[in-house]
């Protein structure tokens, strides 16, 4: 019993001691990364990224943090991905990350904190003022209104749930009581969800037998997943459903409006924020819905300074540690020797794009231990795997894989004179919805773009979020307006060259842009005249410079499907069929900058392993207590220690 008791304590002793192997911090000096020549690979690499966005750069930084030689490569000419922002003009705009939670400003929240590590405290991010909208929903004039209720068109949300179950109230009809309470359902519901994919998220990290701590919750969670939006609204707003008789049995949604013009009303801005997962409410799942609402219900936030900082700084730690960051780098394929992924073929875009015969082009091939994908499942089994395994075969079997990739998006991005201050330019987000039928908007725009107005369109202003932005680009303002655009409807111009498409493909983008525009003017006034540049990109932009499989802005579509239990070998998991192939980004765990930064934080556990992800687990809960004694002198390091593990299992938050 002795030699037993002596052989526990000698086993605890060298995991503690492993647990404090980590490597020590090296300092990070960012810089951009270069364009691939083959010289510049480094030997004996332990894992390969392919993919520099969110996902892939949070994963490369905490491999190289936890000690592996990192090589990612980029197919573009910056690294970024959706984080990365341009120039043009002496103006400056950002391609999809306009905004975060308000958590990722505080580097004592989950998201904060994982941000904080890996940048060393480098990257800011600037909460939005509390006392101010985070967004504001718009629509245009509608008579439909119940008589005696206030007529608005503008719905603001404030952080806290309490503060939009009154203003939507307040807005719709406040002398109606239901609509509070099934309002505060609603969100009662979302933040349910949120914490469900908290614990989805855990069960990717724990061992399987642990899996019961968080098991329940994800029942629940997948149970929700299975209801649509149109479905559960509803359920909850026309029924008025509780949370338990939504869970036993939600009924079909009856086709056509909703004929009670307050809950009309409800029912469309509740889908807010429907652009951040843009699917519509008759498709999308409602735990897309819940998750991507919780995000923001506090609050949001936005990056100090260049969001092309955000991915910069991220993979600049990879060099620290032996690895290295390059760009121009297209992988060409995904080698798989005896079943296992062993390494990549890789061309540089440059010398790929244009080229009559790429096989001509010349690729170097690479090897490492591991291969982490972060640019889409779609991108991997479509056209990096070679197309005789069986597990390829198996993706693009419609019998034993539903899912299909997110729609893309129209962008316009315009530059306007003047100081945005002066303008009075809002600095909040601003949503245009094209009336309290979202559904109906949609079948109408898919059906005929062109001539009818985009169902949603965000508008943001960086210039105003942005608290360097007046140093950097004083007297200038910009605006970003995003609104849905199918690639089917510019897939005949997929394979013209890039700002040389032809006079329809020209035409076809200037009526997009004076809808934009349009609404633009309607709700922004004074910068009408003052517009003094503008660009509009496609879905056929987003396979250009961010290699989205056929424009695919989000990763996988949100819909049931995506949580249907065919499916989740392919989503939500950062593992795959193929020893040494991995999962980064949003198809590891969910859309949105931070859903891939988990994404990436769950692919990077994937390849450490149980052991390696408890030492990376450790390293992060000791530098977040040192972070908050730094806070608070009084705390001891147990105690901050323990604070810093709440924060990280928080399922609230």
């Amino acid at each position: 019993l002795l030699s037993l008791l002596l052989f526990l304590l000698l086993l605890l002793a060298a995991f503690v001691v492993y647990l404090q192997t980590f490597p020590a911090p090296r300092k990070i000096v960012p810089r951009r990364a270069d364009h691939f020549r083959p010289d510049l690979v480094p030997s004996n690499l332990d894992t390969i990224v392919i993919g520099s966005g969110s996902g892939g750069s949070t994963c490369a930084n905490l491999l190289a943090q936890s000690g592996q030689r990192v090589l990612v490569l980029e197919q573009h000419e910056v690294t970024g991905g959706c984080t990365h922002s341009f120039r043009e003009r002496n103006c400056e705009w950002d391609t999809g990350l306009h905004y975060v939670p308000k958590d990722m400003a505080d580097k004592t929240a989950r998201a904060g904190a994982v941000m904080d590590f890996m940048t060393h405290g480098m990257q800011k991010f600037q909460e939005f003022d509390p006392n101010q909208p985070y967004d504001e929903v718009v629509f245009p004039f509608d008579a439909n209104v119940k008589e005696g209720a206030p007529n608005s068109y503008s719905y603001p949300f404030y952080p806290g749930e309490s503060r939009v179950v009154q203003d939507l109230s307040s807005c719709i009809d406040p002398d109606d009581a239901s609509l509070k309470e099934r309002t505060a359902v609603w969100l009662a519901i979302c933040r349910e969800i949120n914490s469900g994919f908290v614990a989805l998220g855990l069960s990717r990290i724990l061992p399987k037998w642990l899996h019961f701590l968080v098991q329940d919750r994800i029942d629940t969670l997948m149970k929700f997943a299975a209801i649509t939006v149109r479905d559960a609204q509803y359920a909850v707003f026309t029924l008025g459903y509780s949370r338990e008789q939504l869970l036993k049995n939600c009924p079909k949604a009856p086709e056509g409006p909703e004929p009670d013009p307050s809950i009309r009303r409800l029912k469309a801005v509740a889908t807010h924020p429907i652009g951040d997962y843009a699917v519509q409410p008759k498709e999308a799942t409602l735990a897309a819905h819940g998750v991507t609402a919780t995000h923001y219900m506090d609050g949001g936030s936005y990056t100090v300074g260049a969001t092309q900082n955000y991915s910069m700084r991220a993979t600049s730690a990879v060099r620290c540690f032996g690895g290295q960051v390059l760009v121009d780098a297209t992988v060409r394929e995904v080698i798989v020797e005896n079943g296992r992924a062993v390494g990549v073929r890789v061309s540089n875009t440059s010398a790929l794009t244009g080229a009559g015969d790429k096989n001509r082009v010349p690729s170097t091939e690479i090897r490492a231990k591991n291969i982490v994908c972060a640019t889409s499942v779609y991108n991997l089994y479509n056209k990096m795997l070679p197309q005789d395994l069986p597990v390829v075969k198996k993706f693009q079997d419609p019998k034993q894989r539903s899912i299909r990739q997110s729609h893309g998006h129209v962008f316009l991005f315009c530059k306007i004179k003047g100081d945005p201050d002066d303008l009075g330019i809002p600095n909040h987000n601003m949503w245009y919805f094209n009336g309290y039928d979202l559904d109906d908007a949609f079948d109408k725009y898919f059906a005929n773009p062109t001539e009818v107005r985009p169902p949603t369109v965000y508008i943001g202003f960086p210039c105003t979020k942005d608290t360097t932005w007046k140093t950097r680009f004083p007297g200038t303002s910009n605006c970003i307006l995003i609104s849905d655009g199918l690639y089917e409807y510019f897939e005949k111009w997929a394979d013209k060259p890039v700002r040389n498409r032809g006079d329809e493909y020209m035409q076809i983008k200037e009526k997009l842009t004076n809808h934009l525009l349009d609404i633009l003017y309607e709700f922004v006034p004074q910068v009408k005249g003052k517009v003094e540049y503008h660009h509009l990109g496609t879905p056929l932009t987003e396979v250009t410079y961010l290699a989205s499989y056929r424009g695919g802005s989000y990763g996988t579509k949100c819909t049931p499907e995506m949580f249907a239990p065919i499916n989740r070998e392919w989503t939500t998991n950062p593992r795959t069929e193929i020893p040494g192939l991995f999962l980064a980004g949003s198809d590891a765990f969910l859309p949105s900058v931070t859903g891939a930064m988990y994404g990436g934080c769950l692919g990077a556990s994937s390849v450490l392993g149980h052991l390696g992800t408890l030492r990376l687990a450790n390293a992060l809960l000791c530098y977040l207590a040192r972070r908050l004694q730094e806070d608070d002198p009084k705390l001891s390091f147990v105690q901050a220690y323990h604070k810093a593990y709440q924060s990280y299992t928080d399922m609230a938050r």
